[in-house]
């Protein structure tokens, strides 16, 4: 008479040996974000090759690219290469997903134009640099938290230029895609906020006029943004003007982050209260702007929230300025 319990376990040891190759055939995924070597800008269109296998994509407009392979290739050697910069090549056992890949100017790019009795001149406030956005805690973070009492929604940093009737010409950002802790929260790589550009309130010295609102959609995980705005002519008729972000508050946006807390469950009848344990919950909402601070003499930024229709004044994290810079022509 046939065993069948023997031939069944037989069955099912065969299956696991037989699918057990293509489970454990890993998935190599390398992403990150090019920037210029120099002036530290974002880098479209690169084309990332793998050689070996011959695989290729290309960076997006904030110079983010992500190259999956299924067949890796032993050695293999990652290529980036763009028209006006010098061809970059890395091995795939030295590349690291958190770090910049800075490309550098080739020689035979046309040189920059200089004229001697210009009266323009061109300045960044606020600038950070890439090297900031590294290692970033989750203390130094500025979101939207559902379970703050001050919403911010938006919130604008302050700039001083030289002059007044400067003219706006790019704004720079710092972004993390995820929270450093807890552990147990949902990962999204997709968010959509607001910018604006706001004069100064000659009555409240805070954020009054929005001169220029862009509509920004990422739909992938840059730490660095920039906005070029040299297109639209934005004229600050006051020395003193805000950057503002208003985040939307649409599940598009939601990160939820699920921890353990004590919960009071009962009072014994010698007067102990028992706890026990439960699972909380939190809605945060994106973009996560990041703080840095590059030395200890570093003042933080000079912020604004608004809470109903009116701004109020708020210090950022000392002594963590805020990864918003803005460039002007004046």
């Amino acid at each position: 008479m046939l065993n069948l319990s023997y031939y069944k376990t037989l069955f099912i040891i065969l299956t696991v040996f037989y699918f057990v190759p293509t489970l454990c055939h890993a998935q190599d995924v390398y992403y990150g974000q090019v920037i210029n070597k120099v002036t530290e800008a974002v880098i479209p269109g690169v084309t990332v090759m793998l050689l070996k296998e011959k695989i290729a994509t290309q960076t997006n407009e904030q110079g983010y690219f992500s190259l999956s392979t299924r067949n890796p290739v032993a050695n293999d050697t990652l290529q980036f290469s763009s028209i006006g910069y010098k061809t970059f090549k890395l091995p795939v056992s030295a590349f690291q997903p958190k770090n910049f890949i800075m490309l550098e100017a080739s020689n035979t790019s046309l040189n920059e134009v200089h004229i001697t009795d210009a009266k323009i001149k061109t300045i960044t406030l606020g600038r950070f640099f890439t090297y900031d956005l590294k290692n970033i805690g989750w203390s130094y973070l500025y979101y939207h938290y559902t379970r703050v009492i001050v919403q911010r929604t938006p919130l604008a940093k302050l700039f001083t230029a030289p002059n007044p009737n400067a003219i706006l010409t790019g704004i720079s950002m710092g972004r993390q895609d995820l929270p450093a802790s807890p552990s147990y929260a949902t990962r999204n790589k997709f968010t959509t906020f607001l910018l604006h550009v706001m004069a100064e309130d000659a009555d409240t010295g805070g954020p009054g006029k929005i001169l220029f609102t862009k509509n920004v959609s990422l739909t992938d995980n840059s730490t660095r943004i920039d906005f070029d705005l040299t297109k639209e002519i934005i004229v600050i008729p006051t020395a003193k003007f805000f950057v503002a972000i208003e985040w939307l508050i649409t599940p598009y946006n939601e990160i939820i982050e699920v921890s353990n807390t004590q919960k009071f469950d009962w009072v014994t009848k010698h007067g102990y209260q028992i706890f026990k344990d439960a699972s909380d919950y939190r809605v945060s909402y994106q973009p996560f702007l990041v703080g840095y601070a590059n030395d200890n003499t570093l003042k933080p930024a000079d912020l604004y929230i608004k809470v109903g229709k009116a701004w109020q004044y708020t210090r950022g994290y000392e002594p963590f300025d805020l990864a918003l810079s803005a460039t002007i022509h004046y």
